[in-house]
């Protein structure tokens, strides 16, 4: 492993990215959408710097590589996002698949705002999703840690590695 993102950046990231939304939802009420497993880190310290009000929601996603593409599977989705402030939060954009599948999904429910805020951007040429807001625009690579794992493993480490 190779040391990619330390703690005290991490920290700092997100301590100005809580302003910027801070700043954008000042006055108003927002429904958070987390993605499990990996935003729940994110989300934790996200949360101590957070000055407007909010309720959180949990939604479980899994990708899946079929024989001619990615499946996306999801829990039932049972939020009421109507006329809502929705602010979506996930760990890692790479493809942009899961991002695109719920904000598709919950456009749909016609809510008065959405975006999607993700820790990490991938540099992947051909992404079908781009987040509103990330802090770390990243390699194409392998990465662990903060609330990514490999096999359930190196989820609970508080930097962010690089794995070959």
């Amino acid at each position: 492993m190779e040391l990619l993102i330390s703690n005290h950046e991490i920290k700092n990231a997100i301590k100005l990215f809580a302003d910027k939304i801070n700043s954008n939802y000042r006055n108003k009420e927002v429904i958070i959408i987390a993605i499990l497993k990996g935003s729940v880190l994110f989300l934790r310290d996200l949360f101590e710097y957070l000055d407007f009000e909010n309720s959180i929601e949990y939604i479980d996603i899994s990708s899946y590589k079929g024989k001619n593409r990615n499946e996306i599977v999801s829990l039932p989705f049972k939020v009421n996002v109507k006329n809502q402030n929705i602010l979506i939060i996930d760990d890692i954009c790479d493809t942009g698949n899961t991002l695109s599948f719920i904000s598709n999904l919950i456009k749909r429910n016609n809510p008065k705002s959405i975006r999607t805020s993700v820790l990490m951007k991938k540099k992947i040429q051909n992404s079908i999703f781009i987040p509103d807001d990330y802090l770390f625009l990243i390699p194409d690579k392998f990465v662990v840690g903060y609330g990514l794992d490999f096999n359930e493993k190196y989820r609970f480490l508080n930097q962010i590695y690089t794995l070959d």
